[in-house]
């Protein structure tokens, strides 16, 4: 799977973690490889995790197998910047994104992206991972589960929510190559932006009819 999805023209790179939301990385994962974007899921490991263990224990009790563990994909793909993906993309969950937020690979990586000015997207808790993290994307608008709203906000980020805000993307906002969406219910707005940010508006067009989107 790795190899197929390098020789794709884009590049996606979806993490995961014990206490992931299942929804949110699954339909975000389908979406994407459907509008031909490669994408390869690393497994952020927990202290408990067994060290060649590529499985997740997901939110709500579904298994998910990752296709490498996030240290292996850096090692391969993006030990230097020009290896880095198109998009790095953070499920919620609120055990996962704790996870990911208590990793200190996750953060390098992301400020990493950050600094080369490439896409990386979040939903549900996931956007607490980015303040975590340094306050990566600070003063940014975006948006979360909004139970997370107060604490974004009091953290210098500019809360939005996308139906009030009157977001063309649906229920996503999107501040330049910084893109967050609600949560499980919002996860086919937040694939196919992150679609149409890298493979053009046409193409996710395209799938969310094929999808019987609308």
């Amino acid at each position: 799977m790795a190899k197929s999805a390098r020789n794709l023209k884009k590049r996606a790179l979806v993490l995961i973690a014990n206490g992931s939301e299942e929804m949110e990385l699954v339909i975000t994962v389908d979406v994407l490889r459907r509008c031909k974007i490669g994408v390869i899921v690393a497994l952020v490991p927990g202290p408990e995790s067994a060290k060649d263990d590529l499985i997740a224990h997901c939110s709500r009790g579904v298994n998910v197998k990752a296709d490498t563990t996030l240290q292996a994909y850096v090692q391969q793909y993006a030990a230097t910047e020009d290896g880095l993906p198109d998009a790095i993309i953070l499920p919620g969950g609120l055990y996962g994104a704790k996870a990911m937020a208590e990793a200190p690979d996750v953060g390098t990586l992301l400020e990493r992206q950050q600094k080369a000015g490439k896409l990386v997207a979040a939903i549900c808790a996931a956007p607490t991972v980015l303040l975590a993290h340094g306050k990566l994307f600070a003063g940014r608008r975006l948006t979360s589960y909004p139970a997370f709203r107060e604490q974004m906000a009091e953290a210098g980020y500019v809360w939005e929510d996308p139906a009030a805000a009157g977001s063309p993307l649906g229920r996503v906002v999107r501040d330049d190559n910084l893109i967050t969406s609600l949560g499980p219910a919002t996860t086919f707005d937040f694939g196919l932006a992150i679609g149409a940010a890298l493979a053009g508006q046409e193409v996710a067009d395209q799938v969310a009819a094929d999808l019987l989107y609308k």
